[in-house]
């Protein structure tokens, strides 16, 4: 993922010193990938900050869920964890939680493990990219074949593949209606209010796709 976040950086017109630097700075995939993209379609500095900011607004509710799991650690521990916090490390936790609860060096080295493949990622990729046609290998497609992977191993109840559904739902209608990618934060917000009501407000444990198979 970082190499072609690399070559389309390079495709954007920046050098491979300002690729790097963008991957050890801001450590931002999904923002990084809509950042070159406004900056190869020459967008004033204003949109980019706006249009970036606005997707990682997203990080305060994964920031949020990680919190419960490290209650009472000191600042020089929540600090890199919420820095490094991507959406794969994120997933990766909430696979299993009970490899994180209480254990802040684990999620570290997971997510400095991601944090060093992105940024030599990054650099390998802006090495290369002039070799490669990134439309004919559909690079710019990565980022949304790598969302997909994520959440698909996440869906093992009904319930999750309705808070899934509802979010896509959500995002597809206000995609066009909202300005600097605002229908993700609405997509979000929609979707943990529905996994909020089907978990609690029904005031019953969620069945698991694994179980209902059992059971039949």
């Amino acid at each position: 993922m970082g190499m072609a976040y690399g070559v389309l950086a390079r495709a954007a017109g920046l050098s491979i010193w300002e690729t790097g630097a963008m991957s050890l700075m801001v450590f931002a995939g999904a923002s990084q990938f809509i950042a070159v993209g406004l900056i190869g379609a020459s967008a004033a500095i204003i949109p980019i900050v706006l249009t970036t900011f606005v997707v990682n607004v997203r990080h305060v509710l994964m920031s949020s869920v990680m919190a419960t799991y490290f209650k009472g650690q000191p600042l020089r521990t929540l600090i890199p964890l919420s820095a490094q916090l991507t959406d794969e490390s994120f997933a990766l936790a909430m696979a299993d939680t009970s490899r994180m609860a209480g254990k802040p060096r684990f999620q570290i080295a997971l997510q400095m493990t991601a944090y060093s493949a992105w940024v030599g990622g990054s650099v390998a990729g802006a090495f290369f990219g002039s070799l490669v046609d990134s439309a004919s290998y559909g690079i710019p497609f990565a980022m949304t074949a790598l969302f997909i992977c994520l959440l698909v191993p996440q869906i093992r109840s009904r319930s999750h593949l309705v808070v899934a559904i509802v979010a896509g739902a959500v995002a597809l209608i206000f995609k066009e209606m909202l300005p600097n990618n605002l229908y993700i934060i609405v997509a979000a917000v929609a979707a943990a209010l529905v996994g909020l009501w089907l978990t609690q407000a029904r005031g019953k444990p969620v069945k698991t796709i694994e179980t209902v198979g059992e059971n039949n």
